[in-house]
């Protein structure tokens, strides 16, 4: 069995990684967030309705040209947008359809696909990234540190609240009780331009999803509003992870109710040296709790307070207040340390929920890994290694536009034919192909697809990247029966009229069953 019918077959079903808890608000990406399309392909092959290509090859191929051809005007309500798609079958390498397959389109999300490729091939998938603690001196016998102790982050896009009290417990384990100076933070692996190209295109938006990027950050740079419902009483409020003064709750006015609908409103106040939140409304007994993730603006100092408590919480003081930022000195000494997941089971759950975060760290990583002079990482040395990647398997930098790692907002102009002969290259290398098919939503499974193609030819056939924004609806990725023949397509919807992205979705969904069904699925 090749190695595509290998993980069509079993992808392993956890990872190290921690991935927060289900919360009431809709995913990154927005993929996934309301129900797929149901309905059944334009056209159907047979009387019954169910899709059934001929045997015949010349036929076949007809069947298929006519059958997609006729999904992608099935719609009326579609006829001002923009619809291109390339769909090329693997083991002959040959094109099996092409709709403006060389026009350029805004990606959405599938330019994750860009940076995910790109790093596995670039950086390899065993990479990890490393969290370290230093002090220039050793604790002495009283298990005091005359001098400051050093926080260096170096990218970790998963490094979370519990990763950082492992490292303190780790401290308080080799007997370290007083930092006798202050808690310093090197930010040095990235440059301090936290906001990823094109995400100033809403600077008033604080959703989770637009969080800044800082060579140390924690819960992926935003904090959570948590809110659960006491019967008889006030609501719970609280704020994670603990960073202190840094970040406060300063109103919690949520009123528990038994009848009615849970009403909430999270208001964020930045002031001098603080945030401050206020939250109000109400929230329905039994509904479970109610998180709100909101996007910190100072990445490096919300990790470093949230560093602080722990080692507060573990009864190691630290003297001296303020949270400087500067290097690790060259003759430190490490005294502990926290390794990443590998870049594979990184890049999975970047793919799966479309994680913005996560996809920005790995391109800023790639440009740290690959710069050849001295200094921090920019984001034009993220994007130099992805078009170098790209200019490797016969994309040339000149004929695409790709401008963030994740998709968001107006960054990315690729055509659905250069998305194809990306997944083509991905599939020809064994060290890139294997973890990025596992990295990508099962239609019917997981993921941003788990609701799409219930009781339809395409569900658990596929795998692939969503993408979604205002006027864009994207998918690209593979479909297969069995291991002998799989199958790369791109579907790109741009132009969107208002109130049918619905209606966009359930197009690609018709279009995907077709091609499933072409391969023989039933």
């Amino acid at each position: 069995m090749s190695w595509c019918g290998a993980i069509l077959l079993a992808i392993a079903a956890a990872t190290s990684i921690d991935t927060p808890r289900a919360a009431s608000q809709p995913s990154d990406d927005d993929d996934g967030s309301a129900a797929g399309s149901n309905g059944s392909a334009a056209g159907s092959g047979s009387a019954s309705g169910v899709l059934l290509a001929p045997s015949e090859p010349t036929m076949r191929r007809a069947w298929l040209t006519e059958r997609l051809t006729a999904a992608t005007t099935s719609r009326p309500a579609l006829a001002g947008a923009k619809i291109t798609a390339a769909v090329l079958d693997l083991e002959t390498n040959q094109p099996l359809y092409r709709l403006g397959g060389d026009v350029k389109q805004n990606l959405a999300s599938n330019a994750k696909l860009l940076t995910s490729t790109a790093a596995l091939a670039t950086l390899g998938n065993g990479f990890r990234w490393r969290t370290a603690v230093f002090a220039e001196k050793p604790p002495d016998a009283t298990g005091t540190i005359q001098g400051d102790l050093y926080l260096r982050g170096r990218g970790d896009p998963m490094l979370s609240a519990a990763h950082l009290e492992e490292l303190a417990q780790e401290l308080y384990a080799r007997g370290i009780r007083t930092i006798e100076g202050k808690l310093v933070i090197d930010t040095t692996y990235f440059d301090d331009l936290v906001e990823p190209p094109h995400f100033d295109e809403q600077p008033k938006e604080r959703a989770g999803f637009r969080a800044p990027v800082a060579s140390l950050g924690v819960a992926r740079s935003a904090a959570t509003v948590v809110v659960v419902a006491n019967p008889g009483g006030s609501a719970e409020v609280t704020l994670e992870p603990d960073a202190g003064d840094y970040l406060r709750i300063t109103k919690r006015e949520v009123t528990s109710i038994t009848q009615g609908r849970t009403r909430l409103r999270v208001d964020i106040k930045p002031k001098r040296d603080h945030v401050e939140y206020e939250v109000s409304g109400q929230i329905r007994v039994g509904e479970g709790s109610w998180d709100f993730r909101r996007r910190v603006d100072e990445p490096a100092r919300f990790a470093g307070e949230v560093f602080r408590r722990a080692l507060i919480a573990r009864g190691i003081t630290i003297r001296e207040r303020g949270l400087p930022v500067r290097p690790v000195p060259p003759t430190a000494k490490q005294l502990a340390f926290h390794d990443s997941a590998p870049l594979a089971e990184i890049v999975r759950f970047m793919n799966k929920t479309s994680d913005n975060y996560v996809a920005e760290s790995v391109l800023k990583t790639l440009g740290a890994e690959t710069r050849t002079t001295p200094g921090p990482a920019t984001w034009a040395d993220g994007l130099a290694a992805v078009r170098a990647y790209l200019a490797s398997i016969g994309i040339p930098e000149s004929s695409y536009r790709i401008e963030n790692g994740s998709g968001l907002f107006s960054a990315t102009e690729v055509s659905a034919d250069q998305l194809v002969k990306l997944l083509a290259a991905a599939h020809a290398d064994y060290r890139v192909g294997p973890d990025l098919l596992g990295s990508l939503p099962i239609g019917g499974a997981d993921g941003t697809l788990g609701r799409r193609w219930y009781g339809q030819p395409a569900r658990g056939r596929v795998r692939a990247k969503t993408g979604t924004l205002d006027k864009v609806i994207t998918l690209s990725g593979y479909v297969a029966v069995d291991s002998k023949r799989p199958i790369a397509f791109a579907i790109l919807v741009n132009d969107i009229p208002a109130g049918q992205r619905a209606a966009a979705r359930a197009t690609i969904d018709d279009m995907v069953n077709v091609i499933a069904a072409y391969l023989g699925a039933r």
